[in-house]
Formats: structure tokens, sequence, C-alpha cells
């Protein structure tokens, strides 16, 4: 099967539209979102809707979504992060919120040879998400998956984004989709499991990415002020 996969993607919309258009010009048997789905941006009602108006989309949550969905009364991060989730939380229907809230935190499927697991980032026992690793080392790879069980494992968080095969298992994350990694580019990939095959490739997507930048910028310059 082909899976289109998706992660990052952060309230900005005009980012989602383009790489969903790309998407099903390819037409992959599933598309695969592995959270963080809002946050930062200034869309973040819009981001949910469309993702939500889609059948062939399963998602998990990541830790913005989690955050949006918390009771932030007692919350510790940084002030400026804090007024960032609370807005998102303030932006988002009761419908959408309630989607962020019952999304689960792993999907778990076989395909052809392969066990597949996608999150949004390696947990600990206790629920947490583990320390965030920039290109993440082999060392760094067996240390954040050595507790699971899987063949192929798709992750995000990372902006950056990694592709690696260690030890007979592939990690992979193609990098945020809608956090301006690249100007006008809204990046996802494309995985395909045949059999005992697998083939992987980065996709960008390209679109005028001004209008989120200036939404976003005037949202933190908001947020700053007040």
């Amino acid at each position: 099967m082909k899976y289109a996969v998706i992660t990052d993607v952060h309230s900005n919309v005009f980012a989602l539209e383009a790489a969903l258009k790309k998407i099903d010009e390819l037409r992959p048997d599933k598309i695969i979102c592995l959270g963080d789905i809002v946050g930062n941006g200034f869309y973040p009602e819009e981001t949910v809707s469309l993702l939500r108006a889609r059948k062939d989309v399963a998602c998990v949550k990541g830790n913005h979504d989690i955050f949006v969905t918390m009771d932030l009364k007692n919350f510790s991060r940084s002030d400026t992060r804090l007024k960032n989730f609370r807005w998102q939380q303030k932006a988002l229907s009761s419908a959408s919120r309630k989607f962020l809230r019952e999304l689960p935190m792993t999907l778990r499927f076989s395909d052809g040879a392969f066990s597949v697991v996608a999150f949004h980032y390696p947990m600990t026992p206790k629920g947490r998400f583990k320390d965030m690793k920039y290109l993440p080392s082999n060392d760094d790879l067996r240390r954040l998956f050595g507790d699971q069980q899987g063949d192929i494992f798709l992750f995000g968080h990372e902006h950056t984004g990694s592709l690696d095969f260690l030890d007979g298992k592939y990690y992979l994350n193609f990098g945020t989709l809608g956090n301006f990694f690249e100007k006008d580019k809204a990046r996802f990939g494309l995985l395909e499991i045949n059999g005992d095959k697998v083939a992987y490739k980065l996709i960008n997507a390209e679109y005028d990415d001004s209008t989120a930048r200036v939404s976003t910028e005037k949202l933190n310059k908001i947020l700053n002020d007040n």
C-alpha cells in the first residue's frame, strides 16, 4: 500500500491545502498525520476542519494538540507559549477540540512483511514524550526506540526531519509540513510497502507562504503585547 505522511502542520492551513492537493494527485491509499496539527500558527480551526472533513486521514495527537485541550490554569511552560496555547484553544470550536482530544497517541498496523508504528514521538513509560533529539545519531535512535516493537517507525516533533535505516528498522521523520522550514514549501512523505519491499521519499508541495508567515508574525506580536 501507499501512504502519504504529514506531520507538524502547526495551524498552517495554506501549507496543508497545498500538500493535500499534491497528495490527491499521487493517490495514496491512506494519509497518516503524526500530530501537532495546531499550535504556533494563525488558523487552528481551519486546519483542524480541513482534516476532519477528510475520510482518508488517520491522525495521532502531538504535544500541541494535547496542550490546547488541557486545563491551562496551572500550566508551567513559558508565558509566551502559554498565551499561544490559550489563543489556539479559544480559536477552536468545541467540535475541533473534541476531535483533537479523542485522537489516539499511537497507530499500529501491519502491511506486507512489516509492522508499522506511527506516533508523534516516542514516549516514556509514564506517558511523557521523550527528550527530542535533533538529527538523531544511531545511539540516539536506539535509546529513543529501543523499547518499541515494530519495523517501520513514523514520527515527527523534530521539525528538520531525518530518514534512517538502522539494525533492520526504518525510522522516518519527513519533517514539518507547516512551520516554515523552507520558504514556499510544504513537506510531506510518501511511503510505499509491497510485500517485503519498502520505498519512501520526501516531497515538497509548493505554495505562497507569505500570508501564513505574516499572520503568524501578527499573532506573535499580539500575544507579546498583551
